[in-house]
């Protein structure tokens, strides 16, 4: 039996969260192309006879202007401590510049093992993506285990990369249950999926300041009736996400609807309201009501 923590680390956009759900086969971590998409700290987790792989996405590295952005760091900082792999992903299409390879080496002097990949092959050149797998010679002389190319929209190496990560797994027991692909409750789960439509229908300056809070969870047995507020920080980002006569919440509410009954597996009712609290993201006691704590 092999087990072991894997941390997915990188910029904004590098497609972290796509792989990790590549690798669970199951949504555990919302995708959009907006930069700062994951805010926090969640494990996927994949489950065989004889492996259990814990895959930790966690938010794009950036430089923090808000108390959120502050907590997002420290969730990197947090899920890089004690994990038996570090993936190191780079965005084929951005190439990798020096501050990239100087956090590659900050991740060598840890003790945990190092793999690099380099995701979005399938909108680069053969010509650059074998010029970058060779600017990576130095560092596997250094110590990183692998490096590899990478594609999730066209599947590629998403097996081979699997393969990988489980021969670097040390032998052990499994810390979650068959059953389990998240760390996070459902809850969470749900507030997150509200929280991709919104990001994906929306402008592009109103994501940043957009959060999810649950007000109800009823299971009635064969139906659930869920109530969301999505937070803003303006009374003009409320008007956009209502919409004209509400058509752009109704919008989000019925594609979050889809892809919440298919993670609870029953018809659900939802209904979304609105609310601005001015400045949310730099009040840690409202960060940590809407979802966010250190743990």
């Amino acid at each position: 039996m092999k087990s072991g923590f894997i941390t997915f680390v990188g910029k904004p956009n590098v497609g972290k969260s796509s792989l990790i759900n590549a690798l669970v086969g199951e949504k555990v971590s919302i995708v959009s192309p907006k930069p700062q998409t994951t805010r926090d700290r969640i494990m996927g987790i994949l489950n065989e006879s004889d492996l259990q792989m814990i895959f930790v996405d966690t938010p794009g590295i950036h430089r923090p202007r808000t108390k959120l952005g502050e907590y997002m760091i420290k969730c990197i900082k947090d899920a890089t401590a004690d994990v038996d792999v570090i993936v190191a992903v780079f965005d084929a299409s951005k190439g990798i510049s020096d501050d990239d390879l100087n956090r590659l080496d900050m991740y060598l002097q840890s003790d945990s093992k190092v793999v690099v990949v380099i995701n979005k092959t399938d909108l680069v050149s053969q010509e650059k993506i074998v010029g970058m797998l060779a600017s990576m010679s130095e560092y596997i002389r250094k110590g990183v285990a692998e490096v590899l190319p990478c594609s999730c929209r066209k599947k590629f190496n998403i097996d081979e990369l699997k393969k990988t990560l489980a021969s670097l797994l040390p032998q052990g027991e499994k810390y979650f249950l068959d059953d389990e692909i998240s760390d996070k409750p459902i809850s969470y789960m749900i507030n997150e999926l509200i929280r991709e439509k919104a990001l994906l229908l929306l402008q592009d300056e109103i994501p940043h300041g957009l959060g999810v809070t649950m007000q109800l969870y009823e299971d009635k047995g064969k139906v659930i009736n869920i109530e969301c507020d999505i937070i803003c920080e303006k009374d003009s980002h409320k008007r956009i996400i209502i919409g004209d006569n509400g058509s752009m919440i109704k919008r989000i509410g019925e594609s979050a609807r889809r892809d919440i009954e298919r993670l609870v597996g029953k018809k659900v009712y939802l209904k979304l309201f609105v609310k601005v609290r001015d400045d949310w993201r730099n009040n840690n006691n409202f960060i940590t009501d809407i979802g966010y704590s250190h743990r």
